[in-house]
């Protein structure tokens, strides 16, 4: 089985990457897994978390020194049997791929280089609200038990937050098929926004059923900022939300 024109989703974590990836894989010409690739049994070092559990949700801070960060020039020919061989096994007839991980916002460019007719899709959201939630979920995510514990301070989820869009926005120097959507859009206009992508990807409109998404989630996990976190934030993603319009 052939793997042509795979989707990769990714951006910072709570910016709304599995509710896109639950929503696109309902089109009936998408399939792919059902777990984020770092969760993956086999997936190569380049593909996965492999410095721990302490980098879950803050992969992009300074301490980690990006360390997931890689390019085209990573690339190696063995790694891309294995992630063939690994994506077919989740790729049903007919169907293209598409899979998502918000750490490929790291490995964009080197997943190009695996698969040079990908298409790619960054979703970004609110970086306040994203930031009250890296340091709730890393604290506790229902979800991900397993990495409960992991205290993190509002600036951490910041620098999070701003450095991982850094990267997002830098891509469009790289990736050839690439778009970035808005999680307030998505959430706001599902059709409009999910139509966006389906025509960026060369995918039928009529083959997928457009979902309705909660669209207070923003204004609830603001709320629970304190004026000295929204300032902290404000101080160090200023550049990232001032580009995408998010400054308070």
């Amino acid at each position: 089985m052939k793997i042509i024109r795979p989707i990769f989703l990714f951006g910072c974590p709570n910016s709304g990457t599995t509710i896109l990836w639950r929503a696109l894989k309902n089109h009936t010409d998408l399939s792919g897994p059902d777990t984020e690739d770092q969760d993956i049994e086999g997936m190569p070092n380049s593909m996965r978390h492999h410095l721990g559990n302490a980098t879950f949700r803050l992969w992009a801070h300074p301490k980690f020194g990006l360390a997931y960060y890689v390019t085209e020039q990573d690339y190696n020919e063995e790694d891309t049997q294995r992630l063939r061989t690994i994506y077919c096994q989740s790729l049903a007839p007919g169907t293209r791929l598409v899979v998502k991980s918000p750490a490929h916002t790291l490995r964009a460019r080197l997943i190009q280089a695996y698969f040079p007719d990908a298409y790619f899709v960054a979703i970004v959201r609110n970086g306040y609200a994203v930031a009250e939630g890296i340091v709730r979920k890393r604290k506790y995510d229902p979800d991900r038990p397993q990495f409960k514990g992991l205290t993190t301070t509002i600036e951490e989820a910041a620098e999070q937050w701003f450095r991982a869009n850094v990267v997002v926005v830098s891509h469009q120097q790289f990736l050839r098929n690439y778009l970035i959507v808005k999680y307030e859009d998505l959430v706001q206009n599902p059709g409009t926004t999910l139509y966006q992508i389906l025509d960026h990807c060369g995918l039928a409109r009529t083959s997928i059923q457009v979902p309705n998404f909660k669209q207070d989630k923003n204004d609830e996990q603001i709320a629970r900022l304190t004026k000295e976190e929204i300032d902290a934030i404000t101080r160090i993603a200023g550049p990232m939300l001032r580009h995408f319009g998010y400054v308070l």
